[in-house]
């Protein structure tokens, strides 16, 4: 009896080392979860501000080309008049990038 007691203890024993080492592994997965969560929002924050400059590029790019399709407009039509494009006269471009 003595002897099936000490083997109940050891078997006790033995399982809580072992819950106590799957608890502290549980944490440390935790802690790393945690860790990787914390990396992937702040590149997922760069990616969405890298995606509103790429959004803001693009409008500021068609605003461009609009742009420089109106000045090609005007310059064939000054030279379709006779007006010489190498005198243009002054231009300005207003706020959404037009030429007036």
């Amino acid at each position: 009896e003595e002897r099936l007691r000490r083997q109940q203890e050891d078997k006790d024993i033995q399982m809580k080392g072992i819950i106590s080492r799957l608890m502290s592994v549980e944490e440390e997965l935790k802690k790393d979860h945690a860790e990787m969560q914390a990396a992937v929002d702040s590149k997922q924050k760069i990616i969405d501000a890298q995606e509103k400059r790429i959004a803001s590029l693009d409008a500021a790019n068609a605003r461009l080309m609009s742009a420089l399709t109106q000045l090609k407009e005007r310059y064939s039509m000054q030279a379709r008049n006779g007006v010489s494009p190498t005198n243009p006269t002054k231009l300005q471009i207003t706020e959404n990038g037009e030429f007036r």
